[in-house]
């Protein structure tokens, strides 16, 4: 039997040339993968924190005069709650919804990403793709209060004898983008969450589609960010955030 011949050094070279050219490009899209998932999740400096407006310094000021610090508190149950899988599933997200009460504000981080706005092409059969740095949804609080808060039974249901809602627009709104998603940082003033006559029983953040906003209609994303059984998580301000609040504006 004849032997077979030996593998020319040049032979052996490509061989391997090919095996690392097959690693990097493997570990490459891994790494790619990892790192567009972790940077993409990072939240943009801009609307990171608190945004300072006038009721808000007026409030912290007030609080530090009064040795006191203002009440600040959101939901666990609630936090980071998406847009639920019979309606627009993961469409919308309220990120760091920060119930301010002695401001009577609240704050949160709207935020969706950029497949989002394809799923609205075909949603709406729009004829091409919005540019993403347009403002393309209406974002209000839908608010839920107890007119008869003696009879805790006739919550249920929405019955306009029993439970009045009242839509708060927002007093300013932020914009921000990442690789993969935008964000808003949304300012709502005015809504009083400590009012005993009628209390709030609940939170909602809807959303509309600019060119289809009408009230009257069910919004195109809901979530809820309040429930007065749900448990309140309470905030500390940041350095940060304290020191924008003392900046003179």
């Amino acid at each position: 039997m004849s032997e077979s011949m030996p593998e020319s050094p040049v032979i052996k070279i490509m061989k391997l040339t090919v095996k690392a050219v097959g690693m990097i490009l493997v570990f490459g899209t891994i790494l790619f993968f990892i790192w567009r998932a972790f940077f993409s999740t990072i939240v943009p400096d801009e609307v990171r924190h608190i945004s300072p407006n006038d009721p808000l310094r007026a409030a912290y000021l007030t609080a530090v005069d009064q040795g006191e610090e203002l009440t600040v508190f959101y939901q666990e149950s609630q936090y980071d709650t998406t847009t639920v899988r019979d309606k627009n599933y993961s469409y919308f997200s309220a990120k760091e919804a920060r119930f301010i009460q002695e401001a009577d504000q609240v704050q949160l981080l709207f935020r969706y990403n950029n497949a989002t706005i394809r799923h609205l092409v075909e949603d709406y059969g729009l004829a091409e793709i919005p540019d993403r740095a347009d403002e393309l949804y209406d974002v209000t609080l839908y608010v839920a209060y107890d007119l008869t808060p003696a009879d805790l039974s006739d919550n249920a249901g929405n019955n306009p004898e029993s439970v009045k809602f009242v839509r708060y627009h927002a007093t300013s709104s932020e914009p921000a983008q990442s690789l993969m998603y935008n964000y808003r940082r949304l300012t709502f003033d005015g809504l009083d969450m400590t009012v005993t006559d009628n209390p709030v029983l609940a939170v909602y953040v809807d959303v509309y589609y600019v060119e289809d906003l009408d009230y009257e209609k069910e919004p195109y994303g809901t979530i809820c960010i309040y429930d007065y059984l749900a448990e309140n998580t309470y905030y500390t301000l940041s350095k940060s955030e304290i020191a924008a609040l003392t900046e003179t504006p």
